[in-house]
This record gives structure tokens, C-alpha cells and sequence, in this order.
């Protein structure tokens, strides 16, 4: 197997270009906590991802706002599941 890739995007890519809602939800604790986040831009593709991430993005949590950095899982322009690490002093 090859190893994993990382493809820096270009900055002007829309985020619509690669999910039709920039709106997710992030679950944790169990299923305890929803979180809404939006993308503000994608910033790479990965390829082959051994945790099978295929997007990293620059996030912005919608209520009590946070940045942050997303790994991303998206197929069909749909983001099916997410892990969202704030940044330092965001929480």
C-alpha cells in the first residue's frame, strides 16, 4: 500500500466546491455532546489516510465561538463524520 498523501488546496477553493452544507455536527462524549461547526475552508485532500480522513479544514464552532482544525470524512459532497481539535485557548 502507498503511503498517505496530503494535497494542499488552492486558498480560493469555495467551500461549496467540495460539500453542498458547510454546517456539521460533531458528537462526543458517547453521544452526550453536539457540537455545530461550519467550515470556513478546506484546506487539503488527503489520500489514503490510515483513519480514513479524506479533508482537513479550518472550522468555526457556530455557537460560543471557537476556531479550529478538522479531519473531515467526505463522500458525495457530504461530510459523514468529523474530529474537531479547538484551538489553544478556545475552549
Amino acid at each position: 500500500m502507498s503511503d498517505p498523501e496530503s494535497l494542499l488546496l488552492p486558498e480560493a477553493l469555495p467551500v461549496s466546491a467540495v460539500v453542498d452544507d458547510d454546517l456539521f455536527t460533531e458528537v462526543t462524549n458517547n453521544g452526550e455532546t453536539y457540537t455545530l461547526f461550519r467550515v470556513v475552508r478546506v484546506t487539503h485532500e488527503l489520500i489514503r489516510h490510515p483513519a480514513r480522513w479524506t479533508h482537513l479544514a479550518n472550522v468555526a464552532r457556530v455557537r460560543e465561538p471557537a476556531l479550529g482544525v478538522a479531519h473531515l470524512r467526505i463522500e458525495n459532497r457530504e461530510i459523514l463524520e468529523s474530529q474537531v481539535a479547538l484551538a489553544p485557548g478556545s475552549d
